[in-house]
């Protein structure tokens, strides 16, 4: 007896998703630095991790241990942080910036920030479609031999001859089998 254990087949990527992933990595990273490089003219930032959780009250609390001795007691804190000509409204505009990108951090060293790795395929759910794919990709892998002999092949009638079973990716310049026939997302 035959032991059918179906094994998922990544048909396909998502590009313009893990793109987007990256541009918001980036921008969550890149207004972080801006805060960063504000908040440490005041205080010492040895790790900058300490930053990741309620960053306004981190810093105050910073700057107060490391200010607060140089002033009589009971000074009010508003007084001390003017006289450091410290920008409370630029400081909050920075953290509601950083905060502004749906991006989580928390498994981000931000000492050395590193883009967490996501998976962002289409992948075959039943040994049906496991079929279906491989018998499309069977077809692109002749086609593919065929220009390879330097055969002209003209990929749009192509690809209506086959239902659009398969597709042009102009981004890779390849046939590729459709995501949408193989999963049975496509309308007739």
């Amino acid at each position: 007896m035959k032991d059918n254990k179906f094994t998922p087949i990544k048909i396909s990527e998502n590009h313009e998703q893990q793109r987007q992933y990256t541009n918001l990595f980036n921008d969550k990273i890149r207004r972080f630095d801006a805060l960063y490089l504000y908040l440490s003219k005041f205080i010492k930032i040895e790790d900058k991790n300490t930053l990741q959780n309620d960053i306004y009250s981190t810093f105050i609390t910073a700057f107060l241990d490391k200010e607060s001795v140089n002033f009589p007691p009971n000074s009010p804190v508003n007084s001390i942080l003017h006289f450091f000509e410290v920008n409370t409204n630029k400081i909050q505009s920075l953290i509601d910036d950083f905060n502004a990108i749906d991006f989580d951090l928390t498994d981000v060293n931000l000492n050395e920030p590193v883009l967490p790795t996501k998976d962002f395929g289409t992948y075959t759910q039943n040994a049906e479609q496991n079929i279906l794919f491989t018998k499309i990709d069977n077809v692109i892998k002749a086609i593919e031999q065929l220009q390879k002999l330097n055969k002209v092949v003209y990929m749009a009638p192509l690809c209506q001859a086959f239902a659009f079973m398969m597709h042009y990716d102009l981004s890779t310049q390849k046939l590729t089998a459709n995501p949408s026939y193989v999963l049975g997302q496509m309308r007739s």
